[in-house]
């Protein structure tokens, strides 16, 4: 039976989610209107938002074949099945509140 990798490949796309996310509040955070220019930081967030977007479509994607191919169980597995739902919700919600 061949080794499948969607754990691993999950798992790095979740960091690479956290870190996008800490980007854009820190992006967020240090925006000052008066000083930074405005159009610019909306085309900024609007592409990391693209991006986090796509990231976390496709870990959830890599997470479900991970699951399917009954892959072992070890903290990439865990950290993927616990972190991508949360950020599910917190895209959801950010999305119905706006």
């Amino acid at each position: 039976m061949n080794e499948t990798n969607y754990r691993k490949w999950s798992f790095r796309l979740l960091i690479y989610l956290i870190i996008i996310n800490i980007l854009v509040a820190y992006l967020v955070m240090n925006f000052a209107v008066g000083f930074h220019d405005v159009g610019r930081f909306e085309q900024n967030i609007g592409i990391l938002s693209i991006v986090g977007s796509l990231v976390l479509i496709i870990g959830i994607v890599l997470t479900i074949l991970s699951i399917k191919n009954r892959e072992q169980k070890n903290y990439q597995y865990y950290f993927s099945i616990i972190g991508y739902p949360i950020f599910l919700i917190l895209t959801l919600f950010s999305i119905f509140i706006n």
